[in-house]
């Protein structure tokens, strides 16, 4: 018989790894979901996702979120909606953060990892590996 449940704890994972990026992923034939965690100062650079809207559920940690010309504060249990179509950058401030995205299923995208604050001063990082 196929699996029919998949299931993670993520703050198990989140204590149990120093990694940064996505630290567990699933999909069905419907839904994309990634457990992502950063370092303070680390995140995903400024991009635009022009596919799907995504849902973000912050896990642990503080960190913000720029949708747009927007800057939101997010910290453990807030969960924002970020439409397609929007330029869109996360970072950790003050330690880790970790979150749990989950959008419908498309082709895979992946912005770069963030090196520095620049991106959230207009400037793009020199080194986006």
């Amino acid at each position: 018989m196929d699996k029919i449940l998949t299931q993670s704890n993520l703050l198990g994972l989140l204590s149990l790894s120093n990694e940064t990026g996505p630290l567990w992923s699933t999909e069905t034939e419907d839904l994309d979901c990634t457990f992502v965690a950063w370092n303070d100062g680390e995140g995903v650079v400024s991009h635009i996702n022009t596919e799907v809207d995504v849902v973000m559920i912050t896990v642990a940690g503080t960190g913000e979120v720029r949708v747009g010309d927007e800057t939101v504060a997010v910290s453990a249990g807030q969960a924002i909606v970020i439409p397609k179509g929007v330029q869109r950058s996360v970072r950790a401030n003050f330690g880790r953060l970790a979150y749990l995205n989950v959008h419908k299923r498309r082709r895979k995208l992946m912005p770069g990892k963030m090196v520095d604050r620049s991106v959230f001063s207009g400037r793009l990082p020199s080194d986006l590996s």
